[in-house]
């Protein structure tokens, strides 16, 4: 009985080791892994040895731009993580025409041309640089930008656009143009790589001015005055008027300006003159041996040309700005104080020879020092 109950033990022992060694292999056997795909994790168990075995288990297949770490051959162990990272297809289409086709795990397009060391600043994207990038590959055009100087309100400045256009290029610098400013090239004209822009402010302008409007002046022949003698009967006096101009200024210099309108402010008043053709009874008296005679004598018409020879090289109509005038070059006012009517070029020869007689008759030869000297008139 004794024997029958230490069987009975031993077989109990048996029994509880064998179980005890078939838990701890199942056990040992069994793992967790920590399996991510594109960065989405989830927990597999599994009794593989290898990566490959995860891989398989959860029915991922790998292609040549696929990759897993760590690799497919390695083994795992309880808690082991495994990366799988989907290639993915990013095709870039530059706008010279050309395009290439580059493979990236990233999962969007930000991350991939990171990872690809394309970075493209100041590039245009024809699609959001935060846009995913779906596993069958995505196609992107690309829009370089143009470098380019600007010649605008004094200065020059250096620009970079993406802008397909001159005018897009303005906008993308902050730089406004209204319907009248100039564009060269213009605005709807495509940039260009290192092209120059010269933008020039136009601006037009209406404005009113007061003008003078000078008097004129009415001569009437009096045969009471001796030949010669000018009395002003009325004085004239200026008028003025308004006038409306339009004037264009381009970058702030006038460029062109255009009367528009001019309208009177005050009449002027016309002088009125009256000039004497009474003949001179002393110039008729042929025997007298008078110095005025046209013909000979210190005061004849040779000598008054001779004179003007010497004064202004026999040019009565001569105006040279000096402030002397005509032929025998009298000043205005010695012009009007002899009687002259307007100013000494303005008149004949005749009359100036005449007023010239009147005042080498009244003062002498000594009103042209230096010419008289010369020709032996004093």
């Amino acid at each position: 009985m004794r024997q029958r109950r230490v069987l009975v033990l031993a077989l109990n022992v048996g029994l509880v080791l064998l179980l005890v060694g078939g838990t701890l292999g199942f056990t040992a056997a069994h793992k967790t892994v920590t399996l991510a795909v594109d960065g989405q994790e989830q927990q597999v168990r599994t009794f593989g040895g290898s990566v490959a075995d995860v891989l398989s288990k959860q029915d991922i297949s790998l292609g040549e731009h696929d990759v897993v770490a760590p690799a497919a051959d390695a083994s795992i162990s309880d808690g082991t993580r495994v990366s799988v990272r989907y290639g993915r297809p990013l095709t870039l289409k530059m706008d010279d025409g050309t395009q290439k086709t580059y493979w990236t795990t990233a999962t969007n397009v930000d991350d991939a041309l990171s990872q690809l060391d394309l970075r493209l600043a100041g590039a245009d994207l024809s699609t959001s640089r935060s846009a995913g990038l779906p596993r069958k590959g995505l196609d992107v055009a690309v829009t370089l930008p143009s470098a380019m100087k600007v010649k605008v309100d004094g200065a020059t400045r250096q620009l970079s656009s993406t802008g397909p256009t001159v005018g897009d290029a303005l906008r993308d610098a902050g730089i406004t143009v209204d319907a009248d400013d100039e564009v060269r090239p213009a605005a709807s004209k495509p940039v260009a790589q290192g092209a120059t822009i010269t933008v020039t402010r136009i601006e037009t302008q209406t404005k009113t001015r007061t003008d003078d409007v000078d008097y004129e002046t009415r001569v009437r022949e009096d045969d009471e005055l001796d030949e010669g003698e000018t009395e002003v009967v009325r004085e004239g006096v200026d008028g003025q008027e308004k006038v409306t101009y339009r004037v264009v200024l381009a970058d702030g210099e006038v460029r062109s300006r255009k009367t528009l309108s001019r309208s009177t402010v005050k009449k002027p008043v016309n002088q009125v003159e009256r000039r004497g053709t009474k003949a001179d009874d002393t110039d008729a008296d042929a025997g007298s041996g008078s110095s005025n005679s046209s013909d000979s004598g210190p005061g004849s018409d040779a000598n008054f040309e001779r004179l003007a020879q010497c004064e202004s090289g026999g040019n009565w109509q001569t105006n040279t700005g000096n402030g002397y005038y005509g032929g025998l070059q009298f000043s205005a006012q010695t012009w009007q104080a002899m009687g002259g009517s307007g100013l000494p070029h303005q008149n004949s020869k005749a009359e100036q020879i005449r007023i010239a007689k009147k005042l080498q008759a009244q003062s002498g030869w000594g009103q042209w020092p230096a010419c008289t000297s010369k020709l032996g008139l004093r």
